[in-house]
């Protein structure tokens, strides 16, 4: 009976090692799983991010150049000293300060608050073909 209860004894000691080994070597599987998923939430953030910084550098682009085009026709108008000329550069001066405000909104936006951002600014781009389309129209000799 001794020997019976001992091999009983020792059959459960090894079938308790072996399920600690199963039970070590599923927690190695899923700590290894979780660190994959850890990389690939960081590879994904680490994406996110420059395509944030990508978005917001051609936006910057997109609003530097179109003020540098409004300059440089101010310029040109300051020449010109008739009413219309004034008129048609105080719209452009208009559009410029609210090209640089959105400007700024670009330069400090965050990413949960680029959204809005954006399309601020597609609205005011697309404004500004409009007003920019609409000078010329109304002033054909300034902006010839």
């Amino acid at each position: 009976m001794k020997k019976m209860f001992l091999l009983m004894a020792a059959a459960s000691l090894l079938f308790a090692c072996n399920e600690n080994t199963a039970q070590k070597e599923k927690k190695e599987e899923v700590k290894e799983g979780v660190e994959k998923i850890g990389e690939n939430v960081k590879e994904t953030a680490n994406s996110a991010g420059d395509y944030l910084a990508e978005q917001k550098k051609k936006a910057e682009e997109d609003l530097s150049d179109r003020i540098t085009k409004i300059d440089q026709k101010i310029e040109d108008l300051k020449k010109d000293g008739s009413e219309k000329g004034k008129k048609a550069r105080k719209k452009l001066e208009e559009l410029k300060v609210e090209m640089n405000k959105k400007l700024d909104d670009v330069k400090n936006s965050s990413e949960s608050a680029w959204n809005d951002t954006k399309k601020g600014v597609d609205t005011l781009l697309d404004k500004s073909d409009k007003e920019w389309t609409e000078l010329k129209q109304n002033f054909k000799k300034l902006f010839e």
